[in-house]
Parts: structure tokens; C-alpha cells; sequence
């Protein structure tokens, strides 16, 4: 028989002690939330906690809520989303535990069926579109919450009774977003720091979107709306500089987007994305370069969006109409380039160098009598040597050759001439 040995005259072999606290399995927040508006769209992203708050993985989170709050100020209180209103509620799928092995030889099985949901430790896009209810400030008991936010009542409602208005020279009304977890078991998650965007609109869209490409490249032109903001003039240097009473907003500035030429089904509320325009920063030109190559035969669209700054935060306007093109390929290649010419008994070598467009067909040989003679193709259709033997040739006679590059396109472009040589064979001794 072994006997348990406890050392020491403070030892308590085998004393239960008292009952520990349950672990509160409570998600993490949701992370880095951040909200974009582009147009009457807003884009709310955040990162779906992937553990709870005591460093726990994976996180006990069933649910993501998304509060919204409209105006001049966030919503007082310890929790704003007592005041906000809940726009959505979207499911987190869980994580589930790794299937055993399968036995030696056994088939593996299909991966289990997933239920729609964020995945802990991804990032997250919800959408709202902005209705008019979203436009008008929410209705707060006792009145405005930006006279509480300026400092009447620490963390407590305000007793002013009235319409919520904003006092002259107050922040615009912002449309406020708030992110929030919560557990299987309704444990929730703290609330997100407020994001917010403003209200105000940007510039009215742009017109005339229009396409021009050569055969290496396509840019995007557009005309700016009458309303959109262009920088201030510069004034007289004989005079001294003038002081505006507000901050002047910057220029209107652009994204330019491309339209997809097939309808694409639009996304789950889980597959949602921020659009994408072609520069990562708004471009303040009138045109943007498309980058990648031409494509011949491939109708492409694109349109554009004002970008203007309201309340120190960007907004992006509504799109223009879209401005469409199916590039043509009308672009012959460059001239071939120093053809030469060798004479031979019976016979006259050419040899020129070769030409570097990436739809090239090949090289037509012409040749006619010299000096003044008409030029013939000698190939019916195209080489793609750059060397060429003209053995049908008459000893003596003097003969003028030149080389032209033809492309793939249907019809096909032909290039202008090579320099002209002449050059008569030789007689067999």
C-alpha cells in the first residue's frame, strides 16, 4: 500500500478548499472596426474575435450585432448602444473541433458541411444603405446629444426637451457605428470605439466618362460636375494674402471603377467587399491610365466617383454613367529596320532585323526592277524568318527590295516599308 506523504506543518493533503468563480466565457470586442461611405452606402468592417476576453481560443461567439447612432455627437452613456439602433445581426460559425484520423486505407471523409457565418479571426464587411430615417438624428430621451457630448452631465441624459438641431458652427450630423459580440449564451462582447461618417454628400458624379487606348495603352477622361470643387485661385502677389474664416475643403478628387461586362449575382451578407477602384488613392486629374494591356475585342466600362472631404472624413459620390469601349486593333507594326541585301550566283539574300510587337504575323518580301519599278510581294502570305533567298532571278538585271510587317488582326495592319535596297546576282562563272 502507498500512503500519501504531505511535508511541512501547513500542508492540507487532500483539504478542499473554497469553490473557485466560474470562467465568464465573454468574446473579445470585435477589432479595428472602420466605415466607409461610398455613395448611399456605408461599409462597416471589423475583425471577428477569434478569443474571449480572459486570452481563451477559440471565442465563444455565436452573433456579431452592428449599432447605428445619427447625430452631432456620439450617444452619451457608459454604453452607447442603449441609444442606438441595431441594424443587423449576422451569425459567427463555429469552430469546430478537428475529426479523427480515418484507420489505414479508409477513404477520408467529406469535410463537414458549414453553416453561413463570419469566420472567427477574418474580417468582416457589413453594408447599410442609408434610408431617410438613417438621415434624421435619433431620438434620444430628453433631448440633444451634443449638448450632453459638449459637457451637461457626465455620462447622463440631458434634461433639455426640443428638436435634436445642431447649434450654428457645430459638427455636421455623422451617421455613428458601433460593433458588438455576442456569446451562444448572450454574453456579450464590450461595444467597438465608435467609426463614423458624415452625411454631407459629395460632389454631384461626373459626366462624359469616355475611353481612348492606343495599341499599348487606355485611359479613363471624365468632365467634373458643375459643384465639384476645384482649388482657389491664386491671388494678386501685389496684394496681401487673404485669410478665409473657415478652413477651405480640398479639391474634389476621383475613384474610377470598372463595371464588369457580365451581370455578377450580387454577394451573401457574408461575402460582401469594399469596391475597389483602379488607384489605391483618388486621382485629382481628369484621366487615369488603365493599367494592364489592351484588349482587342473586349468591351470594358468604367465609371466615376467624386471623392470630396466633409467633416475631415472622405466621401464618395454616386457613380457616373458608365463609359464603355471594344478597343479595335488599328495599330500596324513599326517598319522592319536595316535590310540588307547580298548578292549570290543565281540568287540575292535579304536579312533585316525583326520587330518585337507582340502580335506579329510575319514580314512580306517586295521587290521590283530598279531603279524606278513597281513593288510585288514575293510571299503570298507571311514569313516569319527575318532572312529571305530570292533565287528567282535574272543574272544581270538589277533589282529593288523592300520588307513590310504585317500583324494578327482581322483585317490585318501593315506596316510601312523598310528602307530600300537594290542588288543584282551574280553570273555563274
Amino acid at each position: 500500500m502507498l500512503l500519501a506523504v504531505c511535508a511541512g506543518p501547513m500542508a492540507a493533503c487532500g483539504k478542499k478548499g473554497p469553490p473557485l468563480p466560474p470562467v465568464a466565457r465573454i468574446p473579445a470586442a470585435p477589432g479595428n472596426p472602420q466605415a466607409v461611405r461610398v455613395g448611399n452606402d456605408v461599409y462597416v468592417s471589423f475583425g471577428v474575435p477569434s478569443a474571449n476576453v480572459s486570452g481563451e481560443m477559440p471565442a465563444d461567439v455565436g452573433e456579431i450585432d452592428v449599432y447605428a447612432f445619427t447625430g452631432f455627437a456620439p450617444p452619451p452613456g457608459p454604453d452607447p448602444t442603449k441609444l442606438a439602433v441595431r441594424i443587423g445581426t449576422y451569425a459567427v460559425q463555429p469552430v469546430l473541433p478537428l475529426p479523427p484520423p480515418p484507420p489505414e486505407g479508409a477513404p477520408v471523409p467529406p469535410p463537414l458541411p458549414l453553416s453561413p457565418g463570419f469566420v472567427q479571426g477574418t474580417t468582416a464587411v457589413v453594408r447599410e444603405t442609408l434610408m431617410p430615417e438613417a438621415l434624421s438624428p435619433t431620438p434620444v430621451p430628453g433631448g440633444d446629444p451634443a449638448r450632453d457630448a459638449e459637457g451637461e452631465g457626465e455620462g447622463a441624459l440631458p434634461t433639455v426637451t426640443g428638436p435634436l438641431v445642431a447649434p450654428a458652427d457645430a459638427a455636421p450630423l455623422k451617421r455613428f457605428y458601433y460593433v458588438v459580440a455576442r456569446g451562444p449564451r448572450g454574453r456579450l462582447s464590450t461595444p467597438t470605439a465608435a467609426v463614423s461618417v458624415p452625411l454631407g454628400n459629395a460632389a454631384d458624379p461626373p459626366s462624359g466618362v469616355r475611353l481612348d487606348y492606343t495599341d499599348s495603352a487606355m485611359t479613363v477622361k471624365w468632365t467634373s460636375s458643375p459643384n465639384a470643387r476645384v482649388a482657389p485661385a491664386a491671388g494678386d502677389p501685389a496684394l496681401l494674402p487673404a485669410k478665409p474664416l473657415r478652413p477651405v475643403p480640398p479639391p474634389t478628387t476621383y475613384h474610377v471603377l470598372e463595371v464588369p461586362n457580365e451581370p455578377v449575382p450580387p454577394p451573401d451578407a457574408y461575402g460582401l467587399s469594399l469596391p475597389r477602384p483602379l488607384s489605391e488613392q483618388p486621382v485629382a486629374a481628369n484621366e487615369l491610365a488603365v493599367p494592364g494591356p489592351v484588349r482587342y475585342g473586349v468591351e470594358r466600362c468604367f465609371v466615376v466617383r467624386a471623392v470630396d472631404t466633409v467633416a475631415g472624413a472622405p466621401v464618395v459620390g454616386e457613380a457616373s454613367e458608365a463609359g464603355c469601349v471594344t478597343p479595335v486593333d488599328t495599330f500596324p507594326p513599326a517598319p522592319p529596320q536595316r535590310l540588307a541585301a547580298i548578292a549570290g550566283v543565281d540568287v540575292i539574300n535579304l536579312i533585316w532585323e525583326s520587330n518585337a510587337e507582340a502580335d506579329l504575323a510575319g514580314y512580306l518580301v517586295l521587290r521590283g526592277t530598279a531603279p524606278g519599278g513597281t513593288l510585288q510581294a514575293l510571299t503570298p502570305t507571311p514569313i516569319r524568318e527575318t532572312t529571305y533567298r530570292d533565287q528567282a532571278v535574272r543574272p544581270g538585271e538589277r533589282y529593288v527590295y523592300a520588307v513590310v510587317a504585317v500583324d494578327s488582326a482581322t483585317p490585318q495592319n501593315v506596316s510601312g516599308q523598310s528602307n530600300r535596297v537594290e542588288e543584282s546576282s551574280r553570273p555563274p562563272r
